[in-house]
């Protein structure tokens, strides 16, 4: 699945989203792809990542100090993604003739067929995609609906 790009307001938890490589908030206490946040050495926010439990100590690195998200900062972010932001519901849509699935975020199962082929790279009209579709069923539910844009 691709990246949970959203908009975090709070600039403590959107480092710690962005150093973790914007993963949805069921991936935040996994394993994720990165999990660094490179800054100056003596700026204000080497300090404030310094003294906060979020945050690794640091080690100097490529001429920046690289910090790493701790278990405590994985917990915190995904306390507030759950509680304050608007997380779209994501389907898993498999077809006939292909092997694996395709994630999609969307609203309800026939936005999930229309954001699959838009997604898609494909020639074909939509109602001959759509007929190629074997299943689409729920991944993850919607957290905050009455969040949403």
């Amino acid at each position: 699945m691709k990246k949970f790009n959203t908009h975090i307001k709070d600039r403590h938890f959107q480092e710690i989203h962005h150093a973790l490589g914007c993963p949805w908030p069921e991936e935040v206490m996994g394993e994720t792809y990165r999990n660094y946040f490179a800054v100056g050495e003596c700026s204000d926010i080497a300090k404030r990542m310094k003294a906060s439990p979020h945050w690794s100590d640091g080690c100097f690195r490529f001429g920046n100090l690289s910090f790493s998200v701790t278990t405590a900062g994985r917990k915190a972010l995904y306390e507030y993604m759950t509680a304050s932001l608007y997380v779209p519901a994501r389907f898993a849509i498999t077809f006939h003739r292909y092997e694996g699935e395709m994630v999609v975020s969307a609203k309800s199962r026939s936005a999930a067929k229309y954001r699959a082929y838009l997604n898609s790279d494909t020639d074909t009209p939509f109602g001959e995609f759509v007929s190629e579709i074997k299943s689409v069923k729920i991944r993850s539910r919607a957290i905050n609906p009455e969040l949403a844009a």
